[in-house]
């Protein structure tokens, strides 16, 4: 008798271990997937808004005619939105290049 509460209370361990498991896997895939749309949602973002700022700087240039301040500001918002694209696509290489080198790095908590 005493035999047998060892092998259960090995088997509701291995059980339990591998339960924890399953789901630490589920939780690290959800976690990669929330990054990912948060990763997409910055890189869109940043792009969308950078050529937004683009255009209305290059708007500003255009009309400015005489106006040296509306054409510094002109300038500047061209200048601007043409970093934030080009940030906008770096940052989506950047993230990849990550991704790609060290697969795996978020190692789940086991309890």
């Amino acid at each position: 008798m005493h035999q047998h509460k060892g092998a259960t209370r090995s088997l509701v361990a291995l059980f339990a271990f591998t339960v924890s498991t399953g789901v630490a896997a589920a939780q690290q895939s959800e976690i990669n997937d929330s990054l990912t749309q948060i990763e997409e949602f910055v890189a869109t973002t940043l792009g969308q808004v950078g050529v937004i700022v683009f255009l209305v700087g290059a708007a500003a240039w255009f009309v400015s005619r005489r106006s040296a301040d509306r054409a510094q500001w002109g300038w500047r918002g061209m200048w601007g939105g043409a970093g934030m694209i080009v940030l906008s696509v770096s940052y989506s290489v950047f993230v990849t290049l990550f991704e790609n080198l060290a697969p795996g790095m978020i190692v789940p908590v086991l309890p």
